[in-house]
């Protein structure tokens, strides 16, 4: 599972061997999206963690000009990632471009993985905790030298 963007480096889960990576795919489903067709909408209580396989969605957040986007994620790319961890309101739209498919992973599958390949889930949380801190440090990044 490879990602782009910061993640393109080293993707999520590459580092799985494949049998693992097949393993824990088996307790994602696959779902389709339509252009246009909403995968989060903001406000929502939903844990699931997404994985795009294929086409793009763009996440939207409100602004007092109405919804701004602030990201376009493409194959590989996650969202939903904070949601999955804090179970807090989602905080962005996240709609696709195109006609899409996402690897949808929701809290009762992630617990029955926990429970059935408690390994693979330590390295599911662990590697996913790496991509949210690359994140963050990028976005302090950039915040920093904006303010310079």
């Amino acid at each position: 599972m490879t990602t782009s963007d910061g993640e393109r480096a080293r993707g999520f889960l590459a580092d799985l061997h494949e049998a693992d990576q097949a393993v824990v795919l088996q307790y994602t489903q696959a779902r389709v999206y339509t252009a246009g067709e909403f995968a989060v909408r903001q406000g929502e209580l939903d844990r699931s963690f997404f994985v795009i396989s294929r086409g793009s969605f763009e996440v939207l957040v409100p602004s007092d000009e109405g919804p701004r986007r602030v990201r376009v994620l493409e194959a590989g790319d996650l969202f939903g990632e904070v949601g999955f961890f804090d179970g807090l309101p989602r905080s962005a739209d996240v709609v696709a471009l195109e006609e899409a498919e996402a690897l949808v992973l929701t809290q009762a599958a992630f617990q029955r993985l926990r429970l059935t390949q408690p390994r693979l889930a330590l390295r599911f949380v662990l590697d996913l905790g790496r991509i949210l801190g690359e994140r963050f440090r990028a976005s302090d990044a950039i915040a920093g030298h904006a303010e310079r």
